[in-house]
């Protein structure tokens, strides 16, 4: 074999080995992501959350518009959850029920409104919360049926409530009768009077 062969078996063997490395490192990083991956996923899987329950409900399930209303988180879990203050922007997840379908709607207060509150809201176990919505006129101010929808944290369920909003009742119309009633004077003729006239011829003398 001469020096050129030698040579060129060498850069053969360099080559392959290269190729051997890339593939060797591509294998061991492909491994390394589903390995990292599948211990994401088995750590999400056994995540305990809570036992127990979160209940969302109103003050009444029927209102007249206009009406304030409010709504009552209780939390039945076995620890804490924490509440987001979304302010200028509603509290609750709001719908209402139009063609068939729920469909979101939306309303904010104003910046003054939401000055000094805080960030966040924790609700003990077992303890509840109540808000009004008074601070956004707009989500309620039309007949219907409406939804709010809670979202808190460490809990896997949305919880909701429905109620109706109805129109103010039309007070009846009172009408006024006028009764026009026609007096009739009755006219007194006072009648003649009965004494003779004279009308005898003279006496003679």
């Amino acid at each position: 074999m001469n020096q050129s062969s030698a040579l060129t078996t060498i850069r053969v063997r360099n080559k392959r080995k290269r190729l051997i490395g890339w593939a060797l490192l591509y294998a061991l990083l492909i491994t390394s992501f589903i390995l990292a991956m599948y211990w994401q996923v088995k750590r999400i899987n056994t995540l305990s959350f809570a036992s127990g329950t979160i209940q969302l409900s109103t003050s009444k399930t029927k209102y007249t518009v206009g009406d304030p209303i409010t709504y009552t988180i209780r939390n039945g879990l076995s620890q804490s959850i924490t509440l987001i203050n979304n302010c200028p922007g509603q509290p609750l997840y709001t719908y209402t029920w139009t063609n068939n379908s729920w469909v979101r709607i939306n309303d904010r207060a104003s910046a003054s409104a939401c000055a000094g509150e805080p960030k966040q809201q924790v609700i003990p176990a077992g303890k509840s919360y109540t808000q009004s919505f008074a601070k956004w006129p707009n989500l309620f101010k039309k007949p219907g049926i409406y939804r709010i929808v809670g979202l808190a944290t460490n809990y896997t369920a949305l919880p909701y409530y429905d109620f109706q909003v109805v129109a103010k009742p039309v007070a009846p119309k009172i009408q006024t009768q006028i009764i026009i009633q026609k007096i009739i004077t009755p006219v007194y003729i006072t009648a003649p009077s009965s004494g003779s006239d004279g009308g005898g011829g003279g006496t003679d003398n």
